[in-house]
């Protein structure tokens, strides 16, 4: 199947999903698609064993023959999706609660990873699938990292103080550059099986994080100064587009972060965009980018549902993925007791922000994206399925309960 052909079927796929949303669920973007997503993998999987003369089978494997994950979605979806998150966060906000954001993106993400790891490698030891202990802190990284527009557009919508939302949005965004840093680390590996002295991995890890911040700020600035001089909408459109680009392959090609990078670029493109005397042009580029990202994680949605189709588990796999379910969210409790420790002892509801900080972790299509770029080996197919059943989830069931959540602890309405 030619690119253009593989191209033109996910638009159209994106697009009917998009109108059933639109038309008849009417539900927020992000978990609508979720759901259309999953009942069209419903759908293939029942045309298998109802149909003749269509195999949702080979229509599945045929549209994913000639892509190429790994360079499609961790150095193209990536990029953008991260992008349009942070253009819609409140920099004087977040800088107010840097010391919070910092120790929930870094040490959270961090004590979530290996907790998460423990949990899945004793599930998958008690239903005698033995995977080694390092693929399950793989695991761990794919489902550390919350989906920073899904729970954005949720604030934004709900009406949270802005100081709660810049935390929130903050930890979402840069806790995905760091579970990225760990993700490649672990991936090394456990592909090659040699691992680094603890003080290497420290200072790669310090070089990374500061030296990609910094990448990020010199891209932004650089940008900034040419659309200064600009009062037209469609070209800085296409600035922004060349800065997300742009700083996520300086990143990749310096061997930084380049999610890191592209956060910092995206967080100072939105606070001089919203700045600037007239709205208009945050509207346009905002909007333009509020489109790319609802693209984006419907075709991701699309595209896993897509890969669930062809590759092979067993049924042990599934009742993991539903066990870990409770686990995720304990371990996300944990994680966040421990690194926010500080914030919620001066909190005046600290109960109430370390419920919506622990439900409100929604994973989503980072998750989905860094998952399907593993390497074609075992355990793929088996991290796949978790990683999937964990983002129906946490995008349905997190995410519609939410609002209410909210409402129990603020008392918004």
């Amino acid at each position: 199947m030619d690119i253009l052909t593989i191209v033109s079927c996910l638009f159209v796929l994106t697009a009917i999903s998009s109108t059933i949303n639109h038309k008849f669920l009417k539900l927020p973007m992000t978990i609508g698609i979720m759901i259309m997503a999953f009942v069209f993998s419903l759908l293939l999987f029942v045309c298998d064993y109802s149909i003749t003369f269509f195999s949702g089978y080979h229509f599945a494997k045929d549209l994913l023959a000639d892509m190429d994950f790994p360079k499609l979605l961790l150095n193209g979806a990536l990029a953008f999706l991260l992008f349009a998150g942070s253009l819609h966060i409140k920099l004087d906000e977040l800088w107010k609660a840097k010391y919070n954001v910092a120790s929930l993106a870094i040490f959270g993400t961090l004590i979530c990873i290996f907790t998460l790891g423990t949990v899945f490698w004793v599930l998958f030891s008690l239903f005698s699938l033995y995977i080694p202990f390092v693929w399950c802190l793989v695991l761990g990284a794919i489902l550390a990292p919350t989906d920073p527009v899904a729970i954005i557009n949720m604030l934004g919508r709900l009406g949270l103080p802005h100081r709660m939302q810049a935390i929130f949005a903050g930890e979402s965004l840069f806790n995905d550059g760091i579970a990225l840093i760990a993700f490649t680390t672990l991936i090394a590996i456990a592909t090659s099986g040699h691992s680094s002295s603890a003080m290497s991995l420290s200072f790669a890890f310090i070089q990374e994080v500061f030296g990609s911040g910094i990448l990020g700020v010199i891209t932004a600035l650089i940008t900034i100064a040419v659309i200064k001089r600009i009062n037209n909408d469609d070209i800085i459109i296409l600035y922004s587009l060349a800065l997300a680009a742009g700083t996520f392959s300086l990143a990749e090609h310096f061997h930084m972060s380049g999610p890191i990078a592209v956060v910092v670029s995206g967080l100072l493109m939105g606070d001089y965009l919203q700045k600037r005397p007239s709205k208009d042009d945050l509207d346009t580029v905002t909007g333009f980018w509020h489109v790319i990202d609802e693209v984006l994680n419907t075709l991701l949605f699309l595209l896993i549902g897509l890969e669930i189709m062809v590759i092979p588990f067993h049924y042990q796999t599934i009742l993991i993925s539903l066990a870990c379910i409770p686990f995720l969210i304990i371990c996300r409790f944990i994680a966040i007791g421990i690194s926010g420790s500080v914030m919620l002892y001066k909190d005046s509801n600290p109960k109430g922000l370390i419920s919506i900080l622990t439900w409100g972790g929604l994973r989503g299509g980072i998750s989905l994206a860094i998952a399907l770029s593993l390497p074609n080996v075992f355990p793929k197919s088996e991290i796949l399925v978790v990683t999937y059943i964990c983002v129906i989830f946490t995008v349905i069931v997190q995410g519609l309960t939410m609002e209410k959540l909210i409402n129990y602890f603020y008392k918004l309405k």
